[in-house]
């Protein structure tokens, strides 16, 4: 008996098992065959995630695109720290600190209605205005002052006022500068 006619015998008794095993095997691929084809979409997603949904791009392409992206980021950086230090020094002579004084500066007018007021920038420039209100009468007085001082006499409410002021510029810098990590 020759090797084929032996294979078929044992084909014919066992055939029932050779069904089990082939049918074992089929489903085995089929669910090796899903399992790929879940691994390749997943990987076809993050690739053109990765590629930023650019038909056509390779990674020499996307290496250069994100160099260009980099490029101009950096520009624009750039442009933010002219625009930044354009309105800071612009803000230097701005008014950054207030101080405000009501009082009585006659006894026979019957509430604060007379005060000071400074304005100063950051530099502790400015002016203090005070008006002194009366019953026949007002008067205001305008007082320059350079660095924190005034060349005119200033009343105790004038420099109460001008301390005030001068307080919140303090306030004011410091924040700034430690917000920018300074």
């Amino acid at each position: 008996m020759s090797a084929w006619e032996q294979l078929g015998l044992l084909a014919s008794a066992h055939l029932d098992i050779f069904i089990l095993v082939a049918g074992a095997l089929v489903v085995v691929s089929l669910v090796l065959a899903a399992a790929a084809l879940g691994m390749a979409l997943r990987l076809r997603k993050r690739y053109t995630g990765l590629m930023m949904d650019r038909d056509g791009l390779d990674l020499e392409g996307l290496l250069g695109h994100h160099g260009e992206l980099l490029q101009k980021g950096l520009r624009d950086c750039e442009d933010m720290e002219a625009r930044l230090d354009k309105a800071e020094k612009q803000l230097q002579l701005t008014v950054a600190g207030v101080g405000l004084v009501r009082y009585n500066a006659f006894r026979e007018t019957g509430s604060d209605l007379s005060f000071s007021l400074a304005l100063l920038d950051r530099d502790r420039n400015g002016v203090v205005l005070t008006s002194l209100f009366g019953r026949n009468e007002s008067r205001c007085y305008g007082k320059p002052v350079e660095q924190g001082q005034s060349n005119y006499h200033l009343s105790e409410e004038e420099k109460q006022a001008l301390e005030e002021a001068g307080s919140r510029i303090n306030v004011s810098v410091t924040s700034t500068h430690r917000r920018r990590g300074r």
